[in-house]
């Protein structure tokens, strides 16, 4: 919705929505216009993607523009394409930046996880946590590259073909209807290593034992021995007593030490159980 902004993300295909709402000039933290702005351009956003199986719907929640506009999206999508999965990437409002935004995070959140097959949600709060000694430009570069690694391995493990391979149908066992979601990435000398790493670093309080399932994406170097690529799995099922994990192992030789990715779906987090109720 924010014309200065949107022209200086250099990306080939983008949309300036609500600009009859707004100007041009953002939603000021209301999600009233932020619903206002989608609802106006939504079906041009529609047209630009075609007929997807997959959609990844990605903001920070706390303004107007994601809290209002990120559910009326994924309804239209729902709509428009109902056998389509929809997932939702989001971030959460630090408590310091007060009331207003948690209010407008609570309530776009909420209307997220109606709409949505699985939302993955990070806390501000616990990234804060982990590395708020850190320079602030760092620690926002943190989250940026979450989010984006986390688009790309779920592209990557839904459209390239590795060793083991997650079929589309367990993908979508693993998503569908699942509701809230959390993500971690980690890397380590070793699979057993990156696999807890990627459970550390994950940025919602959440337990993984009370999880429906569970997609772990590893790349490895091709000198990853079956054994030590299958210690990887094993941790989510033995130590955490997931009973349906979903497994994929892309061999790439320019990596020098194993990536993975988890998200764990159909959690609950009491966090944001305080905040928005039993629906989280």
């Amino acid at each position: 919705t924010e014309a200065v902004h949107l022209q200086s993300v250099k990306i080939p295909n983008k949309i300036l929505i609500g600009q009859t709402i707004t100007r041009g000039h953002g939603t000021g933290g209301n999600p009233s216009l932020g619903e206002a702005a989608m609802r106006d351009d939504v079906s041009r956003i529609i047209n630009m993607i075609g007929m997807p199986n997959v959609v990844i719907v990605t903001g920070g929640l706390g303004g107007g523009t994601a809290s209002g506009g990120i559910p009326v999206l994924l309804e239209e999508i729902r709509t428009r394409f109902p056998e389509a999965l929809r997932i939702a990437l989001v971030t959460f409002p630090f408590a310091f930046e007060g009331i207003n935004r948690i209010e407008n995070a609570r309530y776009g959140l909420y209307g997220t996880l109606q709409q949505a097959d699985l939302t993955v949600v990070n806390l501000n709060d616990l990234l804060l946590k982990k590395i708020g000694g850190i320079p602030i430009q760092f620690a926002f570069k943190f989250m940026d590259s979450l989010l984006v690694n986390t688009l790309k391995s779920l592209i990557e493990l839904i459209t390239k073909p590795g060793i083991v391979s997650i079929s589309y149908a367990d993908f979508v066992t693993a998503v569908k209807d699942m509701g809230l979601g959390v993500v971690g990435h980690g890397t380590g000398l070793k699979v057993n290593v990156a696999t807890e790493n990627a459970v550390k670093n994950k940025l919602l309080d959440a337990e993984l034992k009370d999880a429906e399932a569970a997609l772990l994406y590893v790349v490895s170097s091709p000198k990853t021995t079956l054994e030590e690529a299958s210690e990887g799995p094993r941790i989510l099922t033995e130590r955490y007593g997931i009973e349906r994990v979903f497994w994929g192992l892309r061999l790439d030789d320019k990596v020098g030490y194993p990536k993975v990715m988890l998200i764990a779906a159909g959690i609950t987090s009491p966090t944001l159980k305080s905040l928005i109720g039993e629906i989280a």
